[in-house]
């Protein structure tokens, strides 16, 4: 069978470390699958020298090849250079593959003149509609995608199927299902978040939110898990807000038992976030069995359900975030009925979606 030379444009930077290039933990994975599966796989980007705590997967280590140009100060001459490098990349290649939304969409463009097949991994609600985002889909040969919001949307504006939902891109499986959690009404109550540290992830409304509920005299603990540019910024105000009695913040964690064992500890999973596409850590929390609130915004309503298997929340609301958690606080053990509804959705999620991200791609690639 023919080793298909397979060109990833990750939606983030490549990281220079030391004497090797690092990217984001599962894009890493989802590239070393590919190539175990039978394909050779390049990774092309902008390549930053700063110190990046969320890019811990090292590419030359684990025999992934790495192409592109380190960031220049001009950004209209870095994504001039950026595109231009790319040409011989795509033609080198047999199939390109995005990950969209992104700042370097137009790539897309450059492979349907280049006659070179392309695909897109969409994750994200940025970029979704306009003309410029329908031309792209139209023009992919395969979409895969986080959440059937998307696939939707994008099967709709082509016209025909040609975007699949994909199975959860984690290495958690049915084996992992966490069935016998108790929940008990408590004195005290143990709140997680887990991602980035960023101005679009609710965070500063969850901290006001934990000083307004600090002063109602609830019992609780907020550990916030995950690193970014506002890391520094959300600690000094919790600071200000004089919470840090209440509050810890943990960094950027990656080992997986470490995560699981958190998850285990917590009594609520909160993720306040503005936008997103369906992030991972919903589906931890609903392996785990650790009870959910969540705002409803990118594909997360594909999947959860208010009342159902989760707590709903406004984006930017103090308010739904203060009465979510007094409400829980007061009722944990009702509560604990929408996690066991989260279990069962996740199992039957993972039962009918059987193959991994990689091996998706792979399929799709031995049927050309």
């Amino acid at each position: 069978m023919k080793a298909h030379k397979i060109l990833i444009i990750p939606n983030a930077e490549i990281t220079k470390v030391k004497n090797d290039f690092a990217v984001e933990k599962n894009t890493g994975e989802f590239a070393a699958e590919l190539q175990r599966l039978g394909s050779k796989v390049t990774i092309y980007g902008q390549i930053i020298d700063e110190p990046n705590n969320i890019h811990v997967y090292k590419l030359n280590e684990n025999s992934l090849n790495v192409r592109g140009l380190y960031r220049k100060s001009n950004k209209v001459l870095n994504y001039i250079l950026l595109y231009l490098r790319v040409i011989p990349e795509i033609l080198k290649s047999d199939f390109v593959y995005i990950f969209y939304p992104t700042a370097f969409k137009y790539t897309a463009f450059i492979c349907s003149i280049l006659q070179k097949k392309y695909g897109l991994y969409v994750r994200g609600m940025d970029d979704m509609q306009g003309k410029i985002p329908s031309l792209i889909y139209k023009q992919a040969a395969v979409g895969f995608c986080v959440a059937d919001f998307f696939t939707d949307n994008i099967n709709k504006i082509v016209g025909k199927k040609i975007a699949y939902t994909m199975r959860p891109m984690i290495t958690l499986t049915e084996n992992d299902i966490v069935e016998n959690r108790t929940y008990e009404n408590k004195d005290s109550y143990e709140i997680l978040y887990l991602g980035r540290m960023t101005n679009d992830k609710g965070i500063i409304e969850l901290l006001h939110g934990t000083s307004e509920l600090k002063k109602m005299n609830y019992k609780f603990r907020l550990s916030l898990i995950g690193d970014g540019e506002y890391f520094e910024k959300l600690i000094e105000l919790a600071n200000q807000l004089d919470i840090n009695d209440v509050v810890s913040f943990k960094g950027a964690i990656f080992d997986s038992s470490e995560i699981r064992q958190y998850f285990l500890n917590s009594d609520i999973y909160i993720l306040p976030s503005y936008h997103e596409g369906f992030p991972r850590t919903l589906y931890e929390a609903m392996i785990y069995g650790t009870p959910i609130i969540t705002t409803f915004v990118g594909g997360i309503p594909s999947l959860m359900k208010d009342g159902v298997n989760c707590m709903k929340i406004e984006p930017k609301s103090i308010k739904d975030i203060v009465s979510s958690l007094t409400l829980t606080f007061e009722n944990y053990n009702k509560f604990g009925l929408l996690a066991r509804q989260a279990t069962k959705t996740v199992s039957s999620l993972l039962e009918t979606r059987k193959y991994s991200h990689a091996m998706d791609v792979h399929r799709y690639l031995n049927k050309l």
